[in-house]
């Protein structure tokens, strides 16, 4: 048995992260490799990882022929019994791949809630025809997709895991006169609104609240963010981040996190911030019904409601020691439900079930 995780690159995100969690939790059980199809963007904090957990991995070379021929000449010496692709490139030169070299077990990856109609064709082919079974990392993409012609018996949902606990957040109630510190942690895309966030910040100023909004990403809306901030004249309360090294600090640092986010799959923001025993206020999309309980670990809110948000975000922090059990109850509930653990066992549980 020889076990390949095929990712496209390892830049900075979700999709890649979880590709690196899936290989080291399968090397203490298997032969695993992780294969990236491009080196070109390879992620500091991954590369990282990657050497403290000396994971085997390989950096396909060359051009797009010379990449495909390597796969098909690996896995046919290695007997690849395992294939799992992460993203519509793995789910496509992956799968046919590994359909010529008669690899018996051939998994999809889809990771969000909705695609383009371009990519959502190609997506139900592949699904259909070429992979035995695809992996979403949320429900509600695996319930959308299950209505627009993908093959229900195919389809598998395994949340995202959860790095083992790497924070010391305290959930000790602010000391008077601190400023609240509200936290996203975003590529700066349109999908992910953080428009609405900033006008959730004008209404909070306005109302005298004390508040640091840190929104730390990097992405195509980097200027316009820069630009909303002065417009909304928010300068000397929001501090825009971009790419930061220390991110898991700025989880420690913050009191609430926020995510006002148009669509999402499983959101590893979020899961991040529950991990660090944070109370969460983000919008009511993708699977942010399963990670944040309204009234329990924090508050779902309206996509684009500003004034809710900024309603909820003044509620936390007017009730400190509300805000400090609410976070508490987020990490139980990572500990319980999403540790990487639980995330690894899955998958284990896929490859003894179709060995």
């Amino acid at each position: 048995m020889h076990i390949i995780v095929f990712i496209r690159e390892l830049s900075l995100g979700g999709a890649e992260k979880q590709s690196l969690l899936l290989t080291q939790g399968l090397k203490q059980h298997y032969p695993v490799n992780l294969m990236v199809w491009s080196n070109k963007t390879i992620a500091p904090r991954f590369a990282d990882y990657i050497e403290r957990n000396q994971l085997p991995v390989i950096f396909l070379e060359g051009n797009a022929f010379s990449k495909i021929r390597f796969m098909y000449r690996f896995f046919r010496k290695n007997k690849v019994s395992h294939l799992f692709n992460f993203l519509l490139l793995n789910n496509f030169i992956g799968g046919m791949v590994a359909r010529l070299c008669g690899v018996p077990n051939i998994y999809g990856g889809i990771r969000n809630c909705e695609i383009s109609s371009s990519k959502l064709f190609l997506q139900r082919v592949l699904h259909n025809f070429v992979s035995h079974k695809t992996i979403f990392n949320n429900r509600s993409g695996a319930n959308n997709f299950k209505n627009k012609g993908f093959s229900e018996k195919k389809i598998v949902v395994i949340h995202n895991g959860i790095e083992d606990d790497h924070y010391n957040a305290s959930t000790a109630p602010k000391r008077k006169g601190e400023d609240f510190v509200i936290f996203t942690a975003a590529r700066f895309l349109p999908q992910k609104d953080h428009y609405t966030a900033l006008k959730a910040m004008v209404i909070l100023k306005a109302r005298g609240v004390r508040f640091k909004y840190k929104l730390a990403g990097y992405g195509v809306q980097e200027t316009l963010l820069l630009q909303w901030v002065k417009d909304l004249n928010l300068e000397d309360s929001v501090e825009i981040l971009i790419a930061p090294p220390n991110l898991m600090e700025l989880y420690r640092q913050a009191d609430i996190y926020l995510s006002c986010s148009l669509k999402e799959g499983l959101s590893n923001s979020i899961l991040e911030a529950m991990n660090a025993s944070l109370p969460v206020v983000a919008t009511d999309v993708g699977d942010n019904r399963y990670l944040v309980k309204s009234g329990y670990n924090g508050r779902l809110v309206t996509v684009g409601d500003f004034e809710s948000v900024a309603n909820e975000i003044e509620a936390l922090i007017k009730a400190p020691e509300t805000m400090a059990v609410m976070g508490k109850r987020s990490k139980d509930m990572v500990n319980e439900n999403f540790s990487n653990k639980a995330f690894v066992k899955k998958y284990l549980e896929l490859i003894e079930k179709h060995r």
